[in-house]
């Protein structure tokens, strides 16, 4: 549906953060471009080459000629809006920083700790987290840049119709399809960070606490209560998982999932084993796949529902056009009133 390498120098437009260099650590390399908003910026060869190289690999093939321009294109565009934004004085506070790495290990699901998130971005980014921190620094800095900016383009925005709605809807009704699925509290004993000794007393703990409740010494919502007064064990309603979860099957491991998948609604487990810790689950809801109505929640236990999807998703790609159109603008605005030099002979390697 959408054009691979269109989108990767998009998305080099909108969010490059590579910035260059101070003058002069690179005048001992060859310039390719000089771009000058508020000051004088020097793009050397050996900075091209290297995008240039994350671009290939990434796609993994060669970059053309006129694909290498692109690349650059996109590295002065990058440069002009972080001079431009420092120029009209864009800011962002750590809370809002904060709040967007939130926002991301969010996704990831609430059992992620701060510490795993971070070794994620490191493994995944190669970054360090310092680096990581600021470039999303330097996103948000852009994306505020393009909104102040270019406001009248943004007001252009509408809601979505009913007629809209219900078009997106049957265009796309096979695909509001909520799949196998389990709910399910649990007694969790987290066994990340431990030594050996620790997590064995972690399951002795765990064996122990189950065979009350098999034995009716305890029931499972005393159990639970028992657990949220220690300091070192949790407990409560973890939410749903569903069957074929790359994201869960990740987190808590397969063997985890499925073990719950095999219990019966309110059938309380063995002790089991996840990627997190030692868990006794008992089972609250059992779902079969099924298609859903405009008026059906997304996801049990939520209010948005497949309608209100549906207008949030229509209006998330009219603000990705808007977007574009004042990136566009923008970007033209600032190239007018900035000095550029191309050395085109230093292109070609």
């Amino acid at each position: 549906m959408q054009n691979t390498t269109r989108y990767f120098f998009s998305f080099m437009i909108l969010f490059a953060l590579l910035g260059a260099a101070p003058i002069y650590a690179q005048v001992l390399d060859t310039p390719v471009a000089t771009v000058r908003l508020t000051e004088t910026t020097v793009v050397t060869q050996r900075q091209l080459r290297d995008e240039i190289r994350m671009f290939e690999q990434q796609l993994r093939r060669s970059l053309s000629q006129e694909q290498r321009r692109e690349v650059l294109d996109a590295k002065v565009n990058e440069i002009l809006l972080r001079q431009g934004a420092a120029r009209d004085g864009i800011r962002v506070t750590d809370s809002e920083i904060n709040a967007a790495i939130n926002q991301q290990r969010s996704q990831l699901g609430a059992q992620v700790s701060d510490s795993q998130f971070r070794q994620l971005v490191e493994n995944q980014t190669g970054m360090s987290w310092d680096e990581y921190r600021q470039e999303i620094r330097n996103t948000l800095i852009q994306q505020r840049y393009v909104v102040e900016s270019k406001q009248d383009v943004f007001e252009q925005l509408q809601e979505p119709s009913e007629s809209d709605i219900r078009r997106v809807y049957e265009e796309n009704e096979t695909s509001f399809l909520n799949p196998s699925m389990r709910g399910f509290t649990h007694i969790f004993f987290d066994t990340r960070n431990v030594d050996d000794d620790q997590k064995d007393a972690a399951r002795r703990r765990a064996d122990r606490l189950y065979r009350e409740i098999r034995s009716g010494e305890r029931s499972f919502q005393n159990a639970v209560n028992y657990a949220n007064d220690a300091s070192d064990i949790q407990a409560g309603d973890f939410g749903y998982i569903q069957r074929g979860d790359q994201q869960a099957q990740s987190l808590l491991g397969r063997s985890f999932i499925d073990a719950v998948f095999e219990l019966e609604e309110d059938q309380v487990s063995r002790v089991i084993e996840s990627n997190l810790g030692f868990h006794i689950v008992r089972v609250t809801d059992k779902r079969s796949p099924r298609l859903l109505g405009l008026d059906d929640p997304v996801y049990p236990g939520q209010s948005m529902t497949v309608r209100t999807h549906i207008a949030q998703y229509i209006m998330q790609e009219q603000q990705q056009a808007l977007l574009e159109q004042a990136l566009e603008e923008l970007i033209a605005e600032l190239r007018e009133d900035a000095d550029i030099n191309i050395f085109e002979d230093n292109l070609t390697w």
